[in-house]
């Protein structure tokens, strides 16, 4: 596996380096350090879990609210300068975010409320945009091994940065001579962790316009489906082109908008994130509150499922390429479902840490194979479009979870959440299932006749 990336590497466009060295960064940054600490540093100033539920639900609505919006721009104007914007507002809304602690108390939930709002109104134009950029950046025969290396790179990342958020608030503490409960402390990393993202963003500032032209070959059979297949229901058939190249498993093949497959995906999307959404967003809460985990334990907890999902991200490439993008996400998807339930079944800290290491390592499959998956479902022109409707699914599913989430722990505790969950996810899991075995069986018939 390792020698294949070896010699895939010298194919990487310069656009695809740059952007995994940014993608890198937000993983350490975001994923890591902000990841860990944003809900304990709400603790910290003195905000229960409904609070925080709201807060999260917040940004997840924020998200949702223009990941089409970000589409669309990244279709008129292109997904480069559009996703390079995006970026800039992600580290305002860091920034501001973590100097909440020198704003008057009464001002603190409506400063907290914007900066979230902010913070994921540039995440969403910056990671809609990334996926066509990044396909438009690759050809068929490395990208299956650039989005796996991206699903490696940033959770390797978000180790680092998942085991520095453990360690630095008691290195402030230290330095400043404060308590460990004081949220001054959290003040430190959590302005860190945006400074660190101004290299990515000169990084995405250093790319280009540059294309990588489609295989003609696949063009060809693409061009050749849409003929037999423009009158069926699906009306956007798939096709299995038997050429030797890594070569994607279904094309898009209309110009009018592809309705069907968005809202497949926009239902998958909205279902599949409920078990990662309710486990992930509460899990560094369940660990400190409910089950009086230390700090440091908790980033170790953390950064060991971003360690291992890093190796896991890598798996990409071998599992397309042998059961096909659609079946490596649904048995991933199933994985994390059954990684929530390890986390709602027992009340037991190493029980719902090894949930969240699960759902953290398959994840890091889960999501490069749907996001490859849903991008060559259409034509490149509706990939923005395509990637602002399933991210706005995956930001709702995840505000409904994140919102509702916290008044179920006030009332019935974590564990019926993280269950609700699991439930939810199977859901989605049989629904893509269900969804891709009809596109390729639709798509294998039009091609044979």
């Amino acid at each position: 596996m390792i020698r294949d990336f070896v010699a895939a590497w010298p194919l990487f466009t310069g656009n695809a380096r740059r952007f995994l060295l940014s993608a890198t960064l937000a993983g350490f940054a975001y994923s890591g350090v902000y990841f860990l600490l944003a809900n304990l540093f709400l603790v910290r100033l003195g905000y229960d879990e409904a609070f925080i539920g709201v807060f999260i639900a917040t940004g997840a609505v924020s998200f949702a609210t223009f990941s089409l919006p970000a589409g669309l721009a990244g279709r008129k104007w292109g997904p480069r300068p559009t996703m390079v914007g995006g970026y800039v507002f992600l580290i305002l809304g860091l920034l501001l975010l973590a100097m909440v602690v020198l704003v008057p108390v009464a001002w603190r939930s409506p400063w907290l409320l914007s900066c979230c709002a902010l913070r994921e109104f540039g995440n969403a134009f910056y990671v809609v945009n990334a996926n066509p950029f990044l396909m438009a950046s690759t050809g068929p025969q490395e990208r299956r091994f650039v989005f796996s290396a991206r699903g490696a790179a940033v959770p390797l990342a978000g180790f680092l940065g998942a085991l520095a958020g453990g360690l630095l608030p008691g290195w402030s503490a230290t330095f400043l001579v404060l308590d460990e409960s004081d949220p001054v402390t959290f003040l430190v990393p959590l302005l860190l962790g945006a400074v660190v993202l101004v290299p990515g963003f000169l990084a995405l500032l250093a790319t280009t316009h540059e294309t990588v032209d489609e295989d003609p070959q696949l063009e060809r059979i693409a061009e050749s489906v849409a003929a037999r297949s423009s009158r069926s229901a699906l009306g956007r058939a798939q096709s299995r082109p038997s050429v030797s190249a890594p070569a994607p498993a279904h094309r898009a093949v209309e110009d009018r908008f592809p309705t069907g497959p968005i809202l497949a995906m926009f239902g998958v999307g909205l279902l599949y994130i409920a078990a990662m959404a309710g486990s992930m967003s509460f899990f560094n809460l369940y660990m400190d509150q409910g089950l009086s985990v230390p700090t440091a334990r908790i980033g170790t907890v953390m950064a060991l499922g971003q360690l291992l999902a890093a190796p896991a991200g890598l798996m990409l490439a071998p599992l397309s390429a042998r059961l096909g993008y659609d079946r490596t996400f649904t048995l991933c998807a199933l994985g994390v479902a059954g990684g929530a339930l390890m986390m709602g079944m027992t009340e037991h800290w190493m029980a719902a840490s090894a949930g969240a290491v699960v759902i953290t390592v398959l994840s890091a499959i889960a999501f490069p194979a749907i996001t490859v998956y849903q991008q060559e479902l259409v034509r490149p022109d509706w990939r923005p479009v395509m990637s602002g409707a399933y991210m706005m699914a995956v930001a709702l599913g995840w505000s409904a979870m994140a919102s509702g989430g916290g008044y179920l722990i006030s009332d019935v505790g974590y564990r019926p959440l993280f269950q609700l969950g699991a439930v939810l996810t199977t859901a989605g899991a049989v629904l893509f299932a269900v969804y891709s075995r009809r596109v390729a069986r639709s798509a294998s018939t039009a091609y044979q006749s």
